[in-house]
């Protein structure tokens, strides 16, 4: 697989399958802000898992409210003449706003504007070196986890590599449907190679008193997985909370890399959600190994989700 770009200073840049250093993840302060743009080192702080686990620095906010928000409304939708045209108002207004630059970088490289991406990101240098360093490579993590080939049968690591199954919505009586339970039989099948690794379900959504996360882990208990290898992580409620709180759980158990357990057509999305929240995504599970699954590359224009998703895991203000 090729190299996995970390988004905050300081963290390895590492090839799959070698071992790493913890997973470490950080919340990035005005001072660490200021340390990156310098050049300065500094040591990684451990956040508390509810929260995001790789953000940068606040940054000031100088456009106008109604307007930003008018914008972030449009492109979250794919509307983008109308996104880009509010942006660009609202550029001209507040002009000293990174979060604008950020935002028209992100979004130009969404619809495969190079020159427009270039010149966004030549301005948001200029405002906020850190934040430039952050989207740069958050955008470098999204275009390869979009195009890259999928390692179905990944080399682990024993307990060094977690088996992450993501949730999906229960049902209304806490029952699970048949795509989580292939989620579920998908990762049976890793952890049955690799007996080591220990096992995080990520999901909240509770539906008749049972979250997520609970209902898959009373699955693999009665599908013969021992209790101790399972740990749950029951408050994430889409796939950026999955992969925020799983990675944070994950380097709290020593797990240094991640194979993901999710359906195909959610993989590319996830994998880029999880190493922008600073994991090794070494591969994804399957239960049928010698049927993998298709998964065609996704075009510039078709990467919408992950783009948005991209925004939210570094911080940038959904709304202002």
């Amino acid at each position: 697989m090729a190299e996995t770009r970390h988004l905050i200073e300081g963290l390895p840049t590492v090839r799959s399958g070698r071992a790493q250093p913890t997973i470490r993840v950080a919340v990035v302060t005005c001072v660490a802000a200021l340390a990156l743009s310098t050049g300065m080192s500094m040591a990684m702080a451990q956040p508390d898992p509810a929260t995001q686990v790789t953000t940068v620095a606040d940054a000031p906010r100088s456009a106008d409210a109604q307007q930003y928000n008018d914008a972030q409304n449009a492109l979250v939708k794919g509307r983008y003449d109308a996104g880009f045209a509010a942006l660009d108002a609202v550029a001209a207004a507040a002009p000293n706003d990174a979060n604008v630059a950020a935002l028209q970088t992100f979004y130009a490289n969404a619809t495969d504007d190079a020159d427009a991406r270039a010149q966004h990101s030549d301005r948001l240098r200029t405002l906020s070196p850190a934040l430039a360093d952050v989207v740069d490579r958050a955008i470098t993590v999204i275009d390869d986890a979009a195009t890259r080939t999928i390692d179905f049968a990944p080399v682990t690591d024993g307990p060094r590599t977690a088996i992450v199954v993501l949730g999906l919505g229960l049902d209304d009586d806490g029952g699970m449907s048949p795509e989580l339970v292939q989620r579920l039989n998908s990762a049976v099948t890793v952890a049955e190679r690799s007996p080591e690794s220990p096992i995080i379900v990520t999901g909240g959504n509770p539906q008749s008193g049972v979250t997520e996360a609970e209902a898959m882990q009373n699955w693999l208990i009665d599908n013969k997985i021992a209790a101790g290898r399972i740990h749950a992580e029951s408050t994430a409620n889409s796939t950026v909370q999955n992969a925020q709180r799983a990675t944070s759980l994950a380097a709290r158990i020593g797990a240094v890399n991640l194979v993901l357990a999710t359906t195909p057509s959610h993989l590319r999305r996830a994998i880029s959600d999880f190493e922008i929240a600073g994991a090794d995504v070494i591969g994804a599970a399957t239960a049928t190994p010698d049927d993998l699954p298709e998964l065609p590359a996704l075009a510039p224009t078709a990467r919408l989700g992950m783009t948005v998703d991209a925004t939210k895991i570094i911080g940038i203000p959904r709304t202002y």
